[in-house]
């Protein structure tokens, strides 16, 4: 059990595992439970509102906790939260995901499923209160989805018609959000380091033009804007994005794989940038929310898969290259995503049957990553560096 120690001395540690875990369970029993092969017996809720809540707040919580307290200790240049502290909010993450199928009236319900947020933002502030180019970025952003996840789960707890609708809105568009602002941070940073001699050179302008209409589309604008301004909306932020990737070089990165699925991640968000706009006037882009799943299979799961590699590799003191193993769990989840997100659109007569794929795909892709990496992420730095 020696080993076993190290797990809790930085956070992407178990929550990369946690994050794994999720998106290897989450589409599968979901598929089977939608298609009638598998009854699942949660307490207050449906099958189909535990699959949009655990993937919008469960899996994404895992992954931003493991990343973004990871990432704080650098900013502060402070030991990372480790010991009771990660063992803690892990088991909180854990408590969450349990109680959908525990006996407990709604008010238990409620707040067992808003503790998680709550705890990451306290730990998130109590690392940045000193540091104010982080805090006032970072902060608002987890206080953003702290709320959305409180607004989705009380109207579905307590039958209020107006709020899930506003925390889904409020959610998806932070993840969209946090996503972008620390690709543009890190993929240029990224992409110079590992190909010598290439030049990036990014306008200061570039960053904020990119980032502001997609920090619009984090307001609930739910029957509040006109469509022909939503549309503006959306397609200034799906052209300014498309440019700054553009400049990022991303067809040099080919032969990097660990590089380039991070631009194949942005992609993704970009195309359902694309695919939000056209929605508005075309009712069947509207299918099986194939936007949001463009987002979030394709968009936070893509980029959360190389995210997790690289910093399980580069954070463990090993060599930052993706091995087979991990090549072909990229393929899976970008084929599983691309199967969601397209099908419902242009085959539509085909889509219960592919979900069978699209979530097998992506959950493959999810537990070849825990079988590769669980040793990684339990067993010392080989460095012998304690974190």
């Amino acid at each position: 059990m020696r080993s076993n120690s190290h797990l809790f001395n930085i956070s992407f540690r178990p929550f990369f595992i946690l994050a794994a875990l999720i998106a290897f369970i989450n589409p599968l029993v979901w598929v089977l439970s939608y298609l009638g092969h598998l009854p699942l017996p949660l307490n207050l809720v449906d099958p189909l509102f535990w699959h949009g809540h655990e993937m919008l707040f469960g899996f994404s919580g895992a992954l931003i906790a493991g990343f973004i307290l990871t990432a704080s200790a650098n900013w502060t240049s402070s030991e990372p939260y480790k010991g009771n502290t990660l063992i803690a909010l892990s088991a909180v993450w854990v408590l969450e995901r349990v109680s959908y199928f525990l006996p407990l009236n709604t008010h238990l319900q409620f707040i067992l499923l808003n503790l998680f947020f709550p705890f990451l933002l306290l730990l998130l502030f109590l690392k940045l209160r000193n540091f104010p180019k982080q805090k006032y970025v970072f902060i608002p952003i987890l206080l953003g989805l702290t709320l959305g996840k409180i607004f989705h789960s009380f109207e579905y707890i307590y039958e209020i018609d107006a709020t899930e609708l506003y925390g889904k809105e409020i959610a998806a568009g932070l993840v969209r959000f946090i996503v972008l602002l620390i690709a543009g941070r890190v993929v240029p940073f990224f992409t110079r380091k590992k190909i010598q001699g290439l030049q990036i050179v990014m306008p200061a302008w570039i960053n904020p033009m990119a980032l502001f209409p997609v920090a619009l589309l984090c307001v609930p604008w739910i029957g509040g804007l006109s469509k022909s301004l939503l549309a503006s909306i959306l397609l200034a932020a799906a052209l300014t994005n498309i440019a700054r990737q553009i400049m990022w070089k991303p067809l040099k990165t080919i032969k990097v794989p660990i590089l380039f699925i991070l631009h194949i991640g942005i992609l993704f968000i970009n195309l359902g940038l694309v695919l939000e706009f056209f929605s508005l006037f075309y009712e069947s882009f509207n299918f099986s929310l194939a936007g949001l799943h463009l987002l979030m299979a394709g968009g936070l799961g893509v980029v959360g898969i190389g995210i997790m590699t690289r910093v399980s590799l580069g954070h463990t003191g090993r060599v930052i290259e993706a091995d087979s193993w991990t090549k072909i769990a990229y393929v899976l989840i970008i084929i599983g995503a691309l199967l969601r997100g397209i099908i419902p659109i242009f085959f539509p007569a085909l889509y219960f049957k592919s979900l069978y794929f699209a979530g097998g795909f992506w959950s493959l892709g999810f537990l070849i990553f825990l079988l590769r990496y669980f040793n990684v992420l339990i067993k010392p730095r080989p460095d012998g560096k304690a974190y």
